[in-house]
């Protein structure tokens, strides 16, 4: 049992991959019990025993390390299905993929998009056309938004996805002072500035040399302070669709 577990540890050591340690475990457990098998057989050539109870023992000992992985290996359960971007507003003629990320009960994910089915609760296809691969795109100006299903395994995540319809975009500044649009250099030193927008945004300053910002498709626009003390302002245009939303800052010593 003592030899199990040390099986058991070293699969879970020494290697990352579940098909890898179990592949490892198990032609270790056969090296071991070769030369377990040779060892026994010399000794009892000397003791004058029958060669018989060679194969038992050796038997014994391979059930032994073998269990030392079994039960080790679990694949892990698929939990829930997400798809970034959740929210698409769409131009008629417009495209966007979409990723269907699969959340395991082991903290591990892994990409679906693939291997997921496609489904959208605009069947017809008057507003919105689905690949099978999860690109969707913009047919005609949606009433109200479309939901986009993809399902593996019994486990689903949804999107929405408008068409034609006008956003309007907030953007909130993580480097200012609370409560206020204002960035002092003294509390964030001379480097990154962050926002957040309430969509998926292509970011921009007017001015680069009090901030420069040129994020893309992303919630989160990532900026550095040029060095000059003023006024900028900083604009999130929607990355998909139309729509945009402004901020004005200060930045100040």
């Amino acid at each position: 049992m003592v030899l199990a577990e040390w099986c058991r540890t070293l699969c879970h050591t020494l290697v990352q991959g579940r098909l890898q340690a179990e592949s490892l475990c198990y032609n270790l457990s056969a090296a071991l019990g070769h030369r377990f098998l040779r060892k026994l057989g010399l000794i009892m050539r000397r003791s004058g025993r029958k060669l018989s109870l060679i194969a038992g023992l050796t038997g014994l000992f391979l059930l032994g390390t073998g269990a030392g992985c079994r039960g080790f290996f679990v694949s892990p359960s698929l939990t829930s299905i997400t798809i970034t971007p959740s929210t698409v507003s769409l131009a008629v003629g417009q495209s966007q993929p979409l990723v269907a990320t699969g959340n395991y009960d082991d903290g591990t994910t892994k990409n679906l998009t693939g291997l997921a089915t496609w489904t959208s609760s605009d069947s017809s296809g008057t507003f919105v056309h689905l690949s099978s691969t999860g690109v969707v795109t913009g047919v005609s100006t949606t009433t109200s938004a479309v939901t986009i299903t993809a399902t593996y395994k019994g486990i689903s995540g949804t999107a929405t996805v408008t068409v034609g319809q006008t956003q309007t975009i907030t953007i909130t500044c993580n480097s200012c002072t609370a409560g206020t649009n204002t960035i002092s250099t003294a509390a964030v030193g001379t480097g990154t500035v962050t926002f957040t927008a309430s969509a998926s945004a292509n970011w921009s300053s007017s001015d680069s040399t009090v901030i420069t910002i040129s994020t893309a498709n992303s919630t989160t626009g990532t900026g550095t302070l040029g060095g000059t003390l003023s006024q900028v302002t900083i604009t999130a245009t929607a990355a998909s669709g139309t729509g945009s939303g402004t901020l004005v800052v200060t930045v100040t010593q």
